[in-house]
C-alpha cells in the first residue's frame, strides 16, 4: 500500500506534544548515540539501513576527516539526548536541520537532527550517499552553523567524493557553466553551482595538502566564531577565508591569491584532462572529462576588440576567452587589457596552455602595456581572465556586482 507520512513538508518536528504518534518506531545504534526513529513497522528494515549509512557516516567524517561529531540534543528533540534521525516518507527532500546551540561553548555550534526520505528523489541508489552528505552537515554544525552558504555544500560534496572515490558530475556541470560567477557566490539554491564549487577543495587538497583531505577539518574548526552573525553577518569572523589565509600563509598564498591559480586548474578539465592537475580517484575520470568549462569567447584569433559585458566576473570570477591559431591570425599576436577605472578590483590574466612541457600556462603583465600571445602551429589558446580585489575581502560582504573589460588583439605592439 502507497502512503506518505501525516506531517507535511516543513511542519516541525521537534517538542510535539504527538511525537510518539508520528513516529512511534525506533532504531538505536548499538556503537553511537544515534535513534532513527519511523512511522510504519513495515519501514524497519528501511530505518535500518538508514542506521547503518548514518553510522558510516558518522565514522567517516569523525575518523577518517577528523571532523567533530554531531553535538548531542539533551532531549531537546526525540526521548534522550541522541542524534535523531527521522526516516520520512514523502518529504521528499533529505537535510540535516539544527536547534538551540551548546551554551558550555563559546563558538556558535548548534544541535543538529536529520531527516530523510529513502522513497524520494535522493533516496534508492543515492541513499548512501545522501546520508553520509547530511552527516557532513551535522558534523558542520558541530564547528559553525554561520558560514557563508557555499561553504556548507561545497565541503559536504568534496567529502562525498572522498567517501565515493569518484568524481561527481552532476554538480560540476552547474559549477563550470558559470565561471563569471564568485567563486564563493551563494546562489539561492537556484543551480548545484555550490555543490560544484567542491572542485576548488579539490584543488586545495591536491596543491597544497599533498592528497590529504583532513586539511578540511582544520579548516572548519579555524573557522568558528561566536553567536550573532545570524543577524549580523559582520560578526561571522573568522570565517572560511581567514582560516584559510592562516593554513595556506606558510605557503606564500592566502585564500584570494589561490583563486588565478585554481582558475588556470579549472581549466584542465573537460578535453584537457591532464595527470599534473587534479589527482585521479579510483572511480575514473569520466565526470571530470564531461565537466567543460563555459567560454566568454570561442573565435580565431584576429585583430579586434573582445568586449565581455553582459556575463562579466564577478569578484572572485573569471572569464575565459579561447583564441584560436588560424589563417588570418597575423604572425605575431598582441592582447591588451581595456576596463573601465574601479579602484576596487584589478585583473589578472593568464594564458593557457604552456608552450612548453613543464609549463601549465603564463600569466601576462598586462599592466605595462601590450603583451605578446605566441601560438603553436594550428593550436588554441585560452584566455584566463580573473578579477580580485584591491583591498581586502570578505565572502560575507562581497555583492553582486560586474566587472566588464575588453581584450584587445592587434598584430603589432
Amino acid at each position: 500500500m502507497d502512503y506518505v507520512h501525516p506531517l507535511a513538508e516543513g511542519t516541525s518536528i521537534c517538542g510535539r506534544a504527538d511525537f510518539n504518534e508520528m513516529f512511534p518506531y525506533s532504531l538505536r545504534s548499538r556503537t553511537l548515540p544515534v535513534l532513527v526513529h519511523y512511522y510504519r513497522e513495515v519501514e524497519r528494515e528501511t530505518a535500518r539501513q538508514v542506521l547503518a549509512y548514518v553510522e558510516k557516516g558518522w565514522d567517516f567524517h569523525v575518523t577518517r576527516l577528523g571532523m567533530r561529531p554531531a553535538i548531542t540534543d539533551q532531549g531537546e528533540c526525540g526521548p534522550d539526548a541522541a542524534f535523531d534521525v527521522f526516516v520520512w516518507k514523502g518529504h521528499r527532500s533529505c537535510l540535516v536541520d539544527v536547534l538551540s546551540g551548546d551554551v558550555s561553548t563559546p563558538w556558535d555550534d548548534r544541535r543538529s537532527f536529520m531527516i530523510v526520505d529513502p522513497w524520494g528523489p535522493y533516496g534508492g541508489e543515492e541513499l548512501e550517499e545522501t546520508v553520509v552528505h547530511e552527516m557532513a552537515h551535522a558534523s558542520q554544525a558541530s564547528d559553525d552553523w554561520y558560514e557563508s552558504p557555499v561553504m556548507f555544500e561545497m565541503s559536504a560534496v568534496f567529502t562525498d567524493q572522498m567517501y565515493a572515490n569518484r568524481y561527481i558530475k552532476t554538480y560540476f556541470d552547474d559549477f563550470q557553466a558559470h565561471p563569471d560567477w564568485a567563486l564563493d557566490r551563494d546562489d539561492k539554491y537556484e543551480t548545484w553551482y555550490m555543490y560544484g564549487a567542491s572542485l576548488y577543495l579539490l584543488y586545495l587538497k591536491d596543491r597544497f595538502f599533498d592528497g590529504d583531505p583532513r586539511f578540511l577539518s582544520r579548516m572548519w574548526l579555524a573557522s568558528r566564531n561566536p553567536p550573532g552573525a545570524e543577524t549580523d553577518p559582520a560578526l561571522n569572523e573568522p570565517d572560511f577565508a581567514d582560516a584559510l589565509d592562516a593554513m595556506l600563509a606558510d605557503k606564500g598564498f592566502s585564500y584570494v591569491e589561490t583563486v588565478p591559480e585554481f582558475s588556470r586548474w579549472r581549466w584542465y578539465t573537460g578535453d584537457h584532462v591532464d595527470d599534473r592537475h587534479f589527482r585521479h580517484f579510483e572511480g575514473g575520470l569520466d565526470h571530470l572529462k564531461a565537466a567543460r568549462l563555459a567560454l566568454a569567447v570561442d573565435q580565431e584569433a584576429t585583430p579586434g576588440i573582445l568586449s565581455v559585458t553582459k556575463d562579466a566576473p564577478m569578484m572572485l570570477g573569471t572569464s575565459y576567452l579561447s583564441l584560436r591559431a588560424g589563417a588570418n591570425t597575423p604572425d605575431a599576436v598582441y592582447v591588451a587589457l581595456d576596463a573601465p577605472a574601479d579602484a576596487r578590483r584589478r585583473f589578472v590574466v593568464q594564458a593557457v596552455p604552456g608552450l612548453s612541457p613543464d609549463s601549465d600556462g603564463e600569466t601576462l603583465d598586462l599592466a605595462s602595456g601590450p603583451k605578446r600571445l605566441r601560438f603553436a602551429p594550428d593550436s588554441t589558446r585560452t584566455l584566463i581572465v580573473t578579477v580580485l580585489p584591491t583591498g581586502p575581502y570578505d565572502p560575507d560582504l562581497r555583492d553582486e556586482d560586474r566587472y566588464p573589460f575588453s581584450m584587445v588583439l592587434s598584430a603589432h605592439r
